[in-house]
């Protein structure tokens, strides 16, 4: 299938508040490839500076999506009276304090994920904005595919009976790249799950409505050396009792979405799966089975990141935008499986 156009999958039934204007602080493959193309796509956003510390690639990424001032100075970005809000996609360990600077200055901020290294940065970054009273959001874009906001609806009209269990796998092959800061624990704060575990545990919050509780967790180095985790498994307890299992892998070739990319709430009535996780313009699959038989459930296709893009320029926020707290009930998260791992025990969070 090729790739839909991002302005013919914006949702026209949201209206933005207002146009707002963005700069881009680390200008890299994701920002390229999504990020940037969804900021020119909606009558939402404006992309109008880039800040990057090698000035050539940032003059050149603003030149190839729009923006008119490129900065090598964040500070100066940071300045800048065109720039509302800042979209932040550098290394991990550079998130709490660049997105703490953007706050301080009087800028509404949305931060990759992992929001932070530790949960106790993801904390100093709620309360910089709650000092400053700007906004703080996290780019967990899976709340705004349609599929899972259906099956957020599904879950809480009771199509599936009491939710009593739960299964998402995140999965594919990825290797070490020389220089590249996913492999490096230091700038990364983890392996594949602070990188697509945490996608998972945000999903799996939003959902179902609910909290983690417990922790267990395995994780290892398999496929090939590293200084991180390429190989996750964790068995999560909800405040209800269900209990849900992730597992995250760099390290297995399987070209299948439906074993490597997808969502299972399972209840006393029924079963919901959704297939693939990873696509940006929410295509797939919404299936919900029950005694009755199985049916497929016809949900709109659009960019997850326009969409995200909207949902943040109104006013009050809807529950598919990930706020600060809900980036610091992520991250206790993600920290309980890597000490539960570590440790070999259950990790209690409530």
């Amino acid at each position: 299938m090729s790739r839909p156009a991002f302005r013919e999958l914006v949702n026209t039934q949201r209206v933005a508040r207002e146009r707002c204007g963005w700069a881009i602080v680390g200008p890299g493959d994701i920002a390229e490839r999504v990020i940037a193309p969804a900021m020119t796509a909606t009558p939402s956003a404006t992309l109008v500076a880039v800040f990057g510390r090698d000035r050539g690639k940032a003059k050149a990424f603003a030149l190839r999506h729009g923006a008119r001032r490129v900065h090598d100075c964040l500070e100066d970005l940071l300045a800048d009276p065109y720039v509302n809000a800042v979209y932040i996609a550098t290394p991990v360990a550079r998130h709490a304090p660049d997105a703490i600077a953007a706050l301080v200055a009087g800028r509404d901020v949305l931060v990759e994920k992992p929001r932070a290294r530790t949960a106790a940065a993801a904390e100093a970054m709620v309360a910089a904005a709650e000092r400053a009273g700007r906004r703080l959001a996290v780019c967990f874009y899976q709340r705004v595919n349609p599929r899972h906001r259906e099956a957020r609806r599904l879950i809480a009209t009771g199509a599936i009976g009491r939710v009593t269990a739960a299964r998402v796998s995140f999965s594919g092959r990825s290797r070490p790249r020389p220089g590249g800061w996913r492999f490096d624990p230091g700038q990364s704060g983890g392996g594949v799950f602070a990188d697509q575990g945490s996608h998972a545990v945000d999903l799996l919050r939003y959902v179902l409505c609910e909290e983690v509780d417990a922790v267990a967790a395995f994780t290892a180095t398999l496929a090939e050396p590293s200084a991180v985790e390429d190989t996750a498994s964790a068995l999560l307890r909800f405040a209800s009792g269900l209990q849900a299992v992730i597992t995250a892998h760099w390290s297995i070739e399987d070209p299948s979405p439906v074993r490597t990319s997808v969502l299972e709430i399972s209840g006393t009535e029924g079963t919901i799966v959704t297939w693939p996780l990873h696509d940006k313009f929410s295509r797939g699959t919404l299936l919900l089975a029950t005694a009755e038989g199985e049916r497929v459930i016809a949900t709109p296709e659009m960019s997850t990141h326009v969409a995200l893009l909207d949902a943040f320029a109104s006013d009050p926020w809807p529950p598919e935008v990930a706020t600060g707290t809900d980036g610091v009930s992520a991250m206790r998260v993600q920290e309980a499986v890597y000490t539960a791992a570590r440790e070999r025990r259950i990790v209690d969070l409530i």
